[in-house]
């Protein structure tokens, strides 16, 4: 008899255990998970059968279906996540640095933060050449250019950051290292570093990666004042504060349950349209307002959304772009006053690595400051209404700082053009010595021509 409830009770274990893993199963129809609160893409559901016949991995896809769709994910996803993060200060989500007292940092900055994978002093050069060429062609066009940097949350607030993660393998930061170059080379930068560390209070998010409002409403003031431009004045009697604000890292890793922050929304701006795009997140925005003056182009990342409702409204129109590479012919399309370019601190890099589409700037030189590189190797495409050609020279004989030309001979008659200095990706590893141009099919009318390439001498 014994043995009978014995065995019955071992049967209706397993019957419970069995029937709490089929829960997740059964109750997809009507509880499936929630695929838009996840920064990636989610396996989709299979087809038996395909173009070429059967599907011999519907199985194994299936199964990947069922992994990312099963029912109480996001639940599961977040109660695992909340027990990792509240004991023992741990992310699950490889993107999410779990810190200390709720703080949660972008995995992408550790690198900033340690001062670890540092770029080389070439390569420092190259961001500041690109920039100056940026900004020498807006400003032939009669325009003002300013550059910013958005800091990463942990370098300006990283006593949080978990103590395992501390450690500095070098004295200064890329941005810190930069900062120099920008100086040294006359472009016109704009420090947020400074205006943060300036402050006696907080003003990123504890859960999100980017400034708050009252971060924004500095950033927007001394934009507009290194402008010169007239504008509203926030004060703390224009914000409404409110309990609803779900940052990005707070969702990254804690797809339901996340806890809200302070949101402070400040009033009374002016009113401003949308006449292209419909949210702050939209790769291209246009925006209108009737009583504003000048035109702006802003080309910008994620911390850009909270600055758009700002600036908005002080323009006549406002052009905010994510796109990349950079199109110069904006200047032409969108006739703006002011073109500022704001990149956040942990894809600086990426200045030095992707050139701006612009006609390269025509050039007199010095026989004597340069040299014909033999050993360069480029190559040469089109590229809509443009020639570019991009490649990489012998650095022997080159300072840190020198520059790159291009010679361009068509029918008997020969043109030097400055080029872009970035980084070239090689089998042998990365390359800072490598160089990019473009040049306008109006200029170059047919593909009958000859290149040499030529590179500045150490001084």
């Amino acid at each position: 008899m014994q043995k009978q409830i014995k065995g019955c009770l071992e049967c209706l274990y397993l019957m419970i255990i069995f029937g709490i893993c089929l829960i997740p199963l059964l109750a997809m129809s009507v509880k499936a998970s929630d695929n838009e609160k996840e920064n990636r893409t989610l396996a989709a559901i299979p087809q038996r059968y395909g173009q070429e016949g059967i599907n011999w991995n519907y199985i194994q896809e299936l199964g990947k279906y069922f992994e990312d769709h099963f029912a109480f994910r996001q639940e599961l996803v977040s109660m695992d996540a909340m027990i990792k993060a509240e004991l023992f200060e741990v992310s699950s989500v490889s993107d999410v640095i779990v810190g200390k007292n709720g703080w949660l940092y972008y995995t992408a900055t550790l690198d900033d933060f340690q001062h670890r994978n540092l770029v080389s002093d070439r390569m420092l050069f190259n961001i500041a050449h690109n920039l100056l060429l940026m900004q020498q062609y807006t400003e032939s066009m009669g325009k003002q250019f300013l550059f910013i940097v958005a800091p990463n949350k942990n370098s300006l607030y990283g006593e949080n950051m978990p103590a395992r993660l501390s450690c500095q393998v070098a004295e200064k930061s890329d941005i810190e290292r930069l900062r120099p170059w920008l100086e040294q080379t006359g472009i016109n930068y704009v420090d947020l570093f400074q205006l943060f560390s300036s402050q006696n209070e907080i003003l990123y998010y504890k859960r999100d990666s980017h400034w708050n409002q009252k971060g924004a409403v500095l950033v927007y003031d001394l934009l507009l004042d290194a402008c010169n431009k007239r504008h509203k004045i926030y004060d703390d009697d224009d914000i409404l504060i409110t309990n609803d604000y779900y940052g990005d890292l707070n969702m990254m890793l804690f797809p339901t349950g996340a806890k809200p922050e302070q949101y402070l929304n400040y009033k009374g701006g002016n009113t401003w349209e949308y006449r292209q795009g419909e949210t702050v997140e939209d790769t291209i925005i246009i925006t209108e307002y009737k009583e504003g003056s000048q035109n702006l182009l802003m080309y910008r990342d994620s911390f850009g959304n909270s600055l758009i409702p700002l600036i908005a409204g002080e323009f006549s129109k406002s052009v905010f772009s994510k796109y990349v590479p950079y199109t110069m012919t904006d200047l032409v399309t969108y006739e703006p006053d002011i073109v500022i370019l704001e990149k956040v601190e942990r894809h600086l890099h990426t200045l030095g690595k992707i050139p701006p589409v612009m006609s390269a700037p025509e050039v007199r030189l010095d026989e004597d400051s340069v040299i014909v590189d033999n050993n360069a190797n480029y190559s040469i495409v089109k590229e809509g209404s443009y020639w570019k050609i991009t490649g990489t020279v012998d650095s022997e004989g080159m300072s840190v700082d020198s520059r790159i030309f291009v010679e361009i001979e068509e029918r008997e008659h020969n043109s030097v053009y400055e080029t872009f200095c970035i980084e070239i990706n090689e089998k042998e590893g990365r390359n800072d010595f490598g160089f990019a141009i473009y040049i306008s099919e109006v200029v170059l009318k047919s593909d009958n021509f000859k290149v040499r390439i030529l590179k500045e001498t150490e001084q």
